[in-house]
């Protein structure tokens, strides 16, 4: 199911630059495009939150605390780039469009911001893959074959 989770957000995080925006950039003028994102942003970032808040209570559920912590991270991020990066970039655009350069220095290193965290989370995405590739091999069995033998470790201990 993890898997799955970290699929759909590596998928709609990388279809976005690759499809989406190269689309939106090519097909529609400065105004169409800017209210389209500002429509398109707060979805794309709800999205984010619900699937890895549903990452976030799997792995929680299977006691892989450090998948819960990934999972956080980039649940954060989304959360970050909604609530409080998004209106101030919003802000700086609109402040571009009264002739202000300031803004636009203000807007570039706020988007640059944006895209930062976008690298970062698709970046902590991996490293999930790769610890539950790492924990398959080291362990040679399925990853539910080896969260039943250290639920069975677990209690054996207690």
């Amino acid at each position: 199911m993890i898997i799955l989770i970290l699929g759909m957000i590596l998928g709609f995080m990388i279809f976005f630059p690759i499809v989406v925006a190269p689309s939106i950039f090519k097909n529609l003028n400065e105004k169409q495009s800017s209210l389209f994102l500002r429509s398109f942003f707060p979805k794309y970032y709800l999205f984010g939150i619900i699937i890895t808040l549903i990452g976030i209570f799997v792995s929680a559920f299977e006691k892989d605390f450090i998948i819960v912590f990934s999972f956080s991270l980039i649940f954060f991020g989304f959360v970050f780039s909604r609530q409080y990066l998004t209106p101030l970039i919003n802000k700086a655009k609109d402040e571009i469009t009264k002739s202000d350069d300031l803004s636009k220095v203000k807007f570039e290193r706020l988007h640059k911001f944006s895209v930062i965290i976008n690298i970062l989370q698709i970046f902590v995405c991996i490293i999930i893959l790769f610890y539950f590739d790492y924990l398959s091999l080291h362990h040679k069995i399925s990853l539910p074959e080896l969260k039943k033998h250290d639920r069975n470790l677990n209690q054996s201990y207690h």
